[in-house]
């Protein structure tokens, strides 16, 4: 038993022997680092896609705003030239608009977080680099 166990140790150690001279860590080392930058190009499109959805929804949100004060301003002159059957039907639009905008808002403020994290953690990233 004794001497198997010997056999068994020397062929483990040949074994070893031979796999690690397969490893080069230069090698290893240069795949990791493509890795890493590839991951860095892939972490830097997905922030940048980001940042544009974000982009388009503050300017639905500042649209939404405007077409709701426009409203406004089209029920107080409805109310002036004594139309008050358009000046409620230009405060109900106003109110649709006004709606909208609040729930734009809301999740802007939702993605602001998650945005600003993201451009945080890429920009970390970029300087291990």
């Amino acid at each position: 038993m004794n001497l198997f166990e010997r056999f068994s140790r020397v062929v483990k150690s040949y074994a070893n022997a031979l796999i690690s001279s397969f490893e080069d860590p230069e090698k290893i080392l240069e795949q990791t680092v493509i890795e890493m930058n590839s991951d860095l190009t892939k972490m830097r499109q997905a922030t940048a896609q980001v940042l544009a959805s974000q982009k388009q929804l503050q300017n639905k949100y500042k649209a939404s705003q405007q077409s709701s004060d426009d409203w406004y301003k089209r029920a107080q002159l409805a109310l002036a030239k004594g139309d008050e059957d358009l000046a409620r039907e230009a405060l109900k639009r106003r109110k649709s608009f006004a709606d909208n905008a609040s729930a734009l808002k809301t999740q802007l403020d939702q993605q602001k977080g998650v945005v600003d994290n993201l451009v945080s953690n890429t920009r970390k990233k970029s300087v291990v680099k």
